[in-house]
């Protein structure tokens, strides 16, 4: 089954919603536009199917169809900023805002209004902005789906995502304004919002985070810290769970401050550290805020090893500029006109990179497919749409894809699988028999994401090798680790080699450990894949490559590993990052770089705080007060 048309779903979520046209269009387009959008006769971009989703309230983020090129690649550019700014690397956040603003954003008034939102949201984080001149650009960036908007009584509208974050920054800049009542008005309708939103498990608590941050703040201010940590602690504990590193660091810190000021010192001390640490093992000016907070507003005693690191610059950006939205459009276009699809997208992505038809289908499906896709005289299906999008470098999870109910719950399960924190084991044997009985005979690329999935997670380490090799071996039969440059390869195929590269380490042929991790790290360099695939992938093989190295007691070669690393990118990694630090510090203790190694344990440790992974932090710190006869005071 392929991916569909927009106009059956829209449709489908208004009438399930139980909109009227004009209640669905509200602010995105005109009633007119969406009948025609619904009865086909007028095409619509990916842009504008994700407003109407969200007004309706379906799990959707995106569609893989755009109205050019240039669509497109603002499309992606504004899934690069939300990813730098999680991860509070706010330098080359703004290089893909200026590159947005650039392409004049593709003349959408939609991603005017999210690069808008990005724009503030980078002011606010660097610490250097005008809260007034913030205020008002969100206002702006509001009114361009929402010109009537009554900020004191919003709570009956239908609100996209983007809205809710326009929102919600709106109440966190009221604060700082001194607007006190103002924030709280806007706070309580956005939790209300939430709590009764239909949107992913995973979008809703990220949503929940950004406002319960802005509440915090709030009753701080107010002098409440019991209700400030009790709103605080929940959205913290989620967003260490899904390593969001933007909220999760604000969120730490909040809680320390809470619990310090309720008379609850040491946990308080243990919050705040790990986050002051933590932003600093990441290079963020958060750790410049937090001590200048503490100095200012708090008798928090410092400690010598807290008082003597320099700060990170607060950096200073431009302010957004803000255009008439009017002279924007809102992307829907005629049917008969050349809409710019996911087959032209792969075909232009191959040519660019001078990928012959049979190496980017190699495995997945034949030549004539391919050509039939590029044509747009087939779709393809999500699984095949995901792969190739893979292999051409990009990441798939910035897409949604709407498919068959089939491909609906595959997806479901497997990301159950992936991501469900502690399965019971009966449950996961549930879902993988569910898997295999949806599975059919020619399925090539679900029978691989099975067999990966059964593997690892019912097969004993040590005994995994085979299946993962049968696992690779469905797409690319004669594959050779030392040729893997000439080859295109897809999320599934770079996560079996990685584990392949985990899993050699207890056997007779341990230098394959290094064989495959130095492979895929010239792969991912030499094809010069996307950062948000590269994510993805390269700092877990970073963190299992120094792991195992560390392990085989290799630690001079830790130490020349560390080399090759692009640390830029393992800092964009939360949960990478901190299993990384943990034994490159103990590989620099055993190879007497001592201060170094307290210096990168303290950061794993905070870090290891942060994610609520105590017994990491307690174990390095053992090792270093009996192993070293270190203590990390820090």
């Amino acid at each position: 089954m392929g991916i569909y048309n927009a106009n059956r779903f829209i449709r489908e979520a208004r009438q399930k919603a139980g909109l009227t046209q004009e209640q669905m269009s509200e602010g995105i387009c005109s009633p007119k536009v969406l009948s025609r959008i619904e009865t086909g006769l007028t095409n619509v971009s990916h842009v504008t199917f994700q407003a109407l989703m969200d007004r309706a309230g379906a799990p959707v983020s995106a569609f893989p169809v755009f109205n050019s090129r240039d669509g497109f690649e603002c499309f992606y550019a504004l899934k690069r900023v939300h990813f730098y700014l999680n991860a509070w690397q706010l330098k080359p956040a703004r290089k893909e805002l200026q590159k947005l603003e650039d392409r004049n954003w593709a003349g959408n008034k939609l991603y005017y209004q999210e690069w808008l939102l990005l724009h503030c949201r980078l002011q606010f984080y660097s610490y250097r902005c005008s809260h007034e001149q913030n205020f008002r650009t969100l206002l702006e960036a509001l009114h361009i789906t929402r010109p009537e908007i009554d900020l004191s009584d919003f709570r009956r509208l239908l609100l996209s995502q983007n809205e809710i974050r326009i929102l919600t920054s709106l109440a966190q800049e009221a604060l700082y304004l001194g607007k006190m009542h103002e924030c709280l008005q806007i706070c309580a309708q956005v939790a209300d919002f939430l709590a009764d939103s239909k949107w992913t498990l995973t979008e809703k608590e990220r949503l929940q985070a950004d406002n319960a941050i802005v509440c915090t703040k709030y009753l701080i201010a107010a002098g409440n810290y019991e209700s400030a940590l009790e709103t605080t602690q929940s959205s913290r504990h989620k967003m260490a769970l899904n390593a969001e590193t933007a909220p999760l660091l604000e969120l730490t810190f909040l809680t320390g401050l809470c619990c310090y000021h309720t008379g609850n010192v040491s946990d308080g001390e243990k919050y705040v550290k790990a986050a002051f640490y933590s932003a600093y093992a990441l290079e963020s000016c958060y750790a410049t805020v937090c001590r200048d907070y503490l100095r200012r507003e708090t008798p928090f005693p410092l400690t010598g090893e807290m008082r003597s690191r320099p700060d990170i610059p607060l950096p200073v950006y431009p302010t957004a500029r803000v255009i008439d939205s009017d002279s924007l459009c809102g992307e829907s276009y005629d049917m008969a006109a050349d809409s710019y699809s996911l087959g032209n997208l792969i075909q232009d992505l191959r040519r660019e990179q001078k990928i012959s038809q049979s190496l980017l289908c190699r495995g997945l499906c034949t030549g004539s497919r391919l050509s039939k896709i590029e044509s747009g005289a087939i779709e393809p299906d999500i699984m095949l749409s995901e792969a190739l999008l893979q292999r051409l470098g990009l990441s798939d999870r910035v897409f949604a894809f709407w498919g068959s109910e089939k491909e609906k719950k595959f997806h479901d399960l497997k990301y159950k699988i992936m991501y469900e924190r502690s399965l019971p084991s009966e449950t996961l044997e549930a879902y993988l028999d569910e898997m295999e009985r949806m599975i059919g005979e020619k399925d090539i690329l679900y029978w691989q994401e099975y067999l990966f999935l059964k593997t690892i997670e019912q097969n004993p380490p040590g005994k995994r090798i085979a299946g993962l090799t049968q696992a690779l071996q469905l797409t690319l039969p004669e594959f050779k680790i030392n040729e893997i440059c000439s080859y295109r390869l897809t999320w599934c195929e770079l996560t079996i080699l990685n584990n392949l590269a985990h899993e050699y380490r207890g056997t007779e042929q341990s230098y394959l450990c290094s064989v495959y991790a130095s492979q895929i790290i010239a792969y991912m360099q030499s094809e010069k894949t996307d950062i948000l695939l590269q994510n993805l992938l390269l700092p877990f093989t970073y963190f299992a490559h120094c792991r195992t190295l560390y392990l085989q007691k290799l630690y001079v070669q830790v130490l020349d590993f560390a080399n090759t690393v692009n640390i830029s990118l393992l800092k964009c990694n939360l949960i990478a990052y901190t299993g990384y630090l943990f034994f490159y510090a103990q590989a620099l203790a055993e190879c007497n770089f001592l201060n170094d190694a307290a210096s990168t344990a303290i950061s794993a440790c905070s870090l290891s705080e942060l994610r609520e992974k105590t017994k990491n932090a307690a174990t390095l710190t053992k090792y270093f007060r009996e192993e070293l006869k270190t203590i990390l005071n820090y």
